[in-house]
């Protein structure tokens, strides 16, 4: 065997027995590790023999390089995975800040409540707002409101109204639905209705389609939706054109429908044969609570038929009858169901040329009627003698808290009952506000009563609540006389 004659470690040249060849550290490292050295016991045995330490020496050497070279790899490699990573996420970085960007025409115009609003979208806008509707983001959207140019639905073969419709037909987040001034017809009608249709998971429960070109056939697709749609809850058609024919069709509708409580029909051509088709199904109606009917004029005629269903309907809180040409004798129909109805509250005759009868009979049915809250009987051709029968009726009638009448011109007396009229609005106003907050205190003592099993009296701040309240409608009913009426301000000032 031949024994090195040194082994340094700054890789200097050495001797080995097979010649005097000249060998580079490493190739030395090499040699050694693969070269096969027979030992003797002996030599095995002795730890301190010069060889064995150059050889240790040696192969220590060749691991340490073989780990610093894999470890060098592996660095370079978590380096290229890191430049990678960091690559990627500027990237989308970049890309969500464009589209960021992109949609900020939207974004922009949702409010706190999750409505957003566009007006006077063309086609292509559309066909954008349709494409963000379907990402993440417009998922989250509650509302839509939006107006349209004049035709931007119909182009290209109706190319961004179907859009939409695809949008309807799968979004599950949309409470309100408004699509108005985009000249929808009877087609763009029955694309939305039939989306709505094949949605078995539509949250939507408000649908307005005012201000377009809807007709009888849209009326017809739409009714047919309310059929079985058990979400939408409000309605609203409001200047459009379904006529006699479209009014038939939502009336027969309302015989088996049993979510729609708002139905807005103003300003649709609707004459006296459809308000009768309405009239007729109201008569039995459960759910309906609000409906408009202005701007049709359908005259006397129809507002008898209504007058006939107000005598026996039993849900109807709020009427809108405003410019329809009722006159004298619609307003005379409809005071003497005033008289025993008793669940309107809110009724408005603005524009229909009543005059002194029809306000004379008002008032005669407003002695009795304790239901009527607010009433609009603005532009109605009133002289003095209806103004101070109203006047007069507001001594005895509590329930009244808003009685809209326009401006009389110069006439004195007529300004001074118009100022009486406004006063006792007022004090009825208050004694309603009183009364409310008594009632609610009653329903919290009842609530406690049945909840704690308590006697009535041991809950003392209840009862106090109650008495400040009673207090305060005894005020009020001090304020009801005829020497405070000229200064209502100094009257509450000395009352309150």
């Amino acid at each position: 065997m031949s024994t090195p004659l040194s082994g340094s470690r700054d890789n200097t040249a050495s001797n080995v027995s097979n010649g005097d060849s000249i060998v580079s550290s490493s190739e030395r490292l090499v040699e050694s590790s693969s070269e096969e050295i027979p030992h003797s016991d002996e030599q095995s045995k002795s730890s301190s023999s010069p060889g064995m330490k150059s050889t240790t020496k040696k192969n220590d050497q060749w691991e340490t390089y073989k780990a610093n070279s894999s470890s060098s790899t592996s660095y370079t490699e978590k380096n290229n995975d890191l430049e990678k990573s960091l690559k990627t996420e500027i990237e989308t970085a970049r890309q969500n800040n464009e589209i960021k960007q992109q949609w900020s025409k939207f974004t922009d115009h949702i409010n706190q409540n999750g409505v957003l609003s566009l007006s006077r979208l063309n086609s292509e806008e559309i066909l954008d707002l349709a494409n963000w509707l379907n990402s993440s983001a417009g998922a989250k959207v509650t509302g839509l409101n939006i107006s349209c140019k004049r035709n931007a639905l119909s182009e290209m073969n109706y190319k961004a109204a179907k859009s939409l419709a695809k949008i309807i037909q799968t979004n599950t987040s949309i409470t309100s639905l408004r699509i108005s001034r985009g000249n929808i017809d009877d087609q763009i009608a029955q694309y939305f209705a039939e989306a709505i249709k094949a949605n078995p998971e539509t949250k939507i429960t408000t649908l307005d389609l005012s201000e377009n070109s809807i007709g009888a056939e849209g009326a017809k697709a739409i009714a047919e939706v309310l059929k079985t749609n058990k979400t939408i809850t409000a309605l609203d058609l409001s200047v459009n054109k379904i006529g006699d024919e479209g009014t038939k069709v939502l009336a027969e509708l309302l015989k088996t429908n049993t979510t729609l409580t708002t139905l807005h029909l103003e300003y649709n051509e609707i004459s006296a044969e459809g308000t009768k088709a309405l009239a007729e199904v109201l008569k039995t109606n459960k759910t309906i609570r609000t409906l408009d009917l202005s701007l049709n004029e359908f005259s006397a005629e129809g507002t008898k038929a209504l007058a006939e269903a107000l005598k026996t309907n039993t849900t109807l809180n709020t009427l809108d009858l405003g410019h329809n040409k009722i006159g004298a004798k619609g307003t005379k129909a409809l005071a003497e169901a005033l008289k025993t109805n008793t669940t309107l509250n809110t009724l408005d005759l603005g524009h229909n040329k009543i005059g002194a009868k029809g306000t004379k009979a008002l008032a005669e049915a407003l002695k009795n009627n304790k239901t009527i809250i607010t009433l609009d009987l603005t532009w109605n051709e009133i002289d003095d003698e209806g103004i101070k029968a109203l006047a007069k009726v507001l001594e005895t009638n509590t329930t009244i808290t808003a009685l809209k009448l326009n401006s009389y011109g110069d006439r004195a007396e007529s300004k001074n009952f118009e100022r009486i009229i406004d006063q006792r609005c007022k004090l009825n106003a208050q004694k309603a506000s009183i009364e409310n907050n008594i009632a609610g205190a009653l329903d919290l003592l009842t609530d406690a009563q049945n909840k704690n099993k308590v006697n009535i009296t041991s809950v003392p701040e209840v009862n106090n609540l109650i008495a400040q309240k009673i207090f305060a409608l005894d005020k009020a009913n001090k304020l009801d006389t005829t020497d405070v009426t000229d200064n209502l301000n100094n009257a509450f000032s000395k009352y309150t």
